[in-house]
């Protein structure tokens, strides 16, 4: 691909993502959202992350240790950082860290 339709491309990608993430303050600056939203806004992040979980579990086997501890370690570890400190990152990034040490060491 040439440079130029590259950057073209690139800035055209750049100017939807910033319309979607100016939308909802465009739409709902001057009025309270609607239920809907709002039923979204609580019901979506946990489906989100179930989805996630069965995801990240769908190949693990349980024939040997080292098949599913790295696993099962990282999501644990991730959830009760969680729990603990209530933040986000430091549980996504533990979990990850576990995880990526475990399936080298095992």
């Amino acid at each position: 691909m040439p440079v130029t339709k590259a950057v073209v491309v690139s800035l055209l990608i750049g100017l939807i993502v910033f319309a979607e993430r100016l939308f909802p303050f465009a739409v709902f600056s001057k009025r309270q959202p609607g239920k809907l939203i709002h039923i979204f806004e609580r019901f979506i992040p946990p489906v989100v992350m179930i989805a996630l979980l069965i995801y990240s579990l769908r190949d693990v086997r349980f024939t040997t240790v080292a098949q599913w501890v790295p696993q099962i370690s990282a999501i644990t570890f991730t959830i009760a950082t969680y729990l603990w400190k209530k933040n986000t990152l430091i549980s996504i990034f533990g979990g990850t860290i576990i995880y990526m040490i475990l399936i080298r060491v095992m």
